[in-house]
C-alpha cells in the first residue's frame, strides 16, 4: 500500500490518492472529486475518466439522473480537450440513457450538442453521425423528420472534405447517404 501522507502536499499525488480511494472502494463521490479536481488543473481527458467511472456507478446503483449529470460534466470535459473520440463515448452513453427513459427532447439535445463539437473539428462524419441519431430519436418520438436536412448538409461537407483529398470512392459513399438519408427519413427534396 502506497504512503500518500509523504506526498500529501503535491496535487498530482493527492489526485492520484483520490483515484485509489475511488477504484478501491468504488465510490461514486470519490470518482466525481477527483474528476472535480482534473478538470480544475487543466487534466480534462482524465476529468472525463473520472466522471465516466462516477456515472457508470451511479447508473449501476439506478441513480440516473446523478449519472446524466456527470456525462454531461465528462461531455463538457471532452470538448476542453478537443476530443471527439471521448465526447462519442460520453455523448452516446447519455443519449442512451435518455432515450430509455423517453426523455426525448433531452437525447435529441444530447446528439445535436455532439454534431455540432465534432462540425466545430471539421468531423463531418461524426457530425452527420450523431445528426441522424437525432433524426433516429425524432421519428421514435413520434416527430416529423421531413425538414431536418442537417445531415445532409454534412453529408455533403463530408463529401466535399474527401474529394479535396482526391479520396473520390469517400465522397461518393458520402454523396449517396445523402440519398439514403432522405428515402430513411422522408425529408423532401429542397
Amino acid at each position: 500500500m502506497v504512503n500518500w501522507k509523504l506526498v500529501k502536499e503535491d496535487p498530482y499525488y493527492s489526485g492520484r490518492e483520490l483515484e485509489e480511494r475511488a477504484r478501491t472502494k468504488r465510490s461514486a463521490e470519490a470518482w466525481q472529486e477527483f474528476a472535480d479536481l482534473k478538470a480544475k488543473k487543466g487534466s480534462y481527458t482524465l476529468a472525463v475518466h473520472g466522471y465516466l467511472s462516477s456515472a457508470l456507478i451511479c447508473e449501476h446503483e439506478k441513480r440516473l439522473e446523478t449519472a446524466q449529470d456527470l456525462l454531461e460534466k465528462a461531455f463538457q470535459n471532452a470538448r476542453r480537450a478537443k476530443s471527439k473520440e471521448l465526447a462519442v463515448i460520453v455523448a452516446y452513453r447519455r443519449a442512451l440513457l435518455a432515450e430509455q427513459a423517453e426523455q426525448w427532447d433531452q437525447c435529441i439535445g444530447v446528439y445535436e450538442e455532439l454534431g455540432a463539437f465534432c462540425e466545430e473539428l471539421a468531423n463531418y462524419f461524426l457530425a452527420a453521425d450523431a445528426y441522424e441519431h437525432a433524426a433516429e430519436v425524432m421519428g421514435r418520438a413520434g416527430r416529423d423528420t421531413a425538414a431536418y436536412t442537417k445531415p445532409i448538409e454534412l453529408w455533403r461537407e463530408n463529401a466535399r472534405y474527401w474529394r479535396e483529398l482526391g479520396q473520390e470512392d469517400d465522397a461518393q459513399w458520402s454523396e449517396r447517404h445523402i440519398a439514403l438519408y432522405t428515402s430513411l427519413f422522408g425529408v423532401r427534396p429542397e
